[in-house]
């Protein structure tokens, strides 16, 4: 779903951002287990590059900038290296003000949107609230949201509101039940199995998710995701791969929730240092390979009565760890 670089580009801007990368972990001593995971998924998964991590040699904002621009004006790359350096910034651990410095450096040399060091500016003064915010407005929560309020009107908004008010909708329930009694091996068949499995309530159902919520159970589903925190960060990766969305915010909602101890929403408590770096990075390769938003350019309810092996050949979800080899 993003612009790929041909291989001698990616080569040359990768071996400068990772450099960046390197220079951000490395602010206050020896980087956290985290953030050099997080590194090496930056280059294993999304740069795909071979490269020595310990062999870069340090580079300054204003190097970077340079180097970067040389190779690339679009401005996309640059950004990506912000956001990337911001991201291995939290994985590390407490932020410092000697990585907001570097990253706020960072931005001026690059001469890019900020937004992403103002977000780290919010996890190191403790703004826990605006940083909900930001991720609900910014992330896959936004997205959800606006697409159900589309496809479903106003049956679709009075779910979210009886949700927040802790109240039922009997016909909204009843209407995901039958579900149940779909078809062995078909889309909506999964996903009852899913909720019933993981014993998740059904939109409509007393303490149910709100609707929107289903389009992100239906990634679960169709890219063959887990529930477990892990498993979580890994999907939420998938789902940074192929929205079109800042990706930043969308893996933000997981570093939150999962690494932070913040909690992405103030209804669900926050865990620490439970995400998988790894898998979180290589659901995002994952889910680059699919051929459209499953959040926004889909409705479930327009599928759910296909096969789903069908549903995914359609919109290209690979299985995992299967993905083919990277265009050169």
């Amino acid at each position: 779903m993003h612009t790929e670089l041909p291989l001698e580009q990616r080569q040359l801007i990768g071996q400068a951002g990772l450099a960046a990368l390197m220079a951000v972990a490395r602010c206050d001593g020896e980087p956290s287990g985290h953030a050099m995971a997080a590194i090496r998924g930056i280059r294993d998964h999304l740069l795909r590059i071979s490269v020595e991590l310990d062999d870069l040699p340090p580079i300054t904002p204003a190097e970077l900038a340079e180097r970067v621009r040389a190779v690339n004006p679009d401005p996309q790359w640059r950004e990506r290296i912000l956001r990337g350096m911001t991201l291995v910034a939290l994985f590390d651990g407490e932020p410092t003000q000697a990585q907001l410095q570097l990253l706020q450096l960072a931005a001026n040399a690059l001469e890019v949107d900020p937004a992403p060091v103002k977000t780290f500016r919010q996890v190191m003064d403790q703004r826990f609230g605006i940083l909900r915010l930001d991720i609900a407005r910014r992330g896959f929560i936004g997205s959800a949201a606006k697409t159900t309020l589309q496809q479903e009107g106003l049956r679709g908004a009075m779910g979210v509101a009886r949700v927040l008010l802790a109240k039922g909708d009997p016909a909204m329930a009843e209407r995901y039940r039958v579900l149940r009694q779909y078809p062995a091996g078909s889309f909506g068949k999964a996903y009852a199995d899913f909720i019933d499995r993981n014993q998740f309530g059904f939109p409509g159902e007393v303490g149910g998710p709100p609707p929107p919520v289903m389009h992100h159970d239906c990634c679960h589903v169709l890219g063959g995701y887990g529930t477990t925190a892990q498993e979580e960060g890994a999907v939420l990766g998938f789902q940074a791969g192929f929205e079109r969305l800042d990706p930043f915010y969308v893996l933000l909602f997981g570093l939150a929730e999962f690494e932070l101890g913040i909690g992405a929403t103030p209804f669900i408590p926050g865990e620490r240092q439970a995400l998988d770096v790894e898998r979180l990075f290589a659901g995002m390769e994952h889910g680059s390979k699919v051929s459209v938003d499953l959040i926004a350019d889909i409705n479930p309810w327009d599928h759910f009565a296909e096969p789903l092996e069908e549903v995914r050949r359609r919109f290209n979800v690979l299985p995992r760890g299967r993905e083919p080899e990277w265009p050169q």
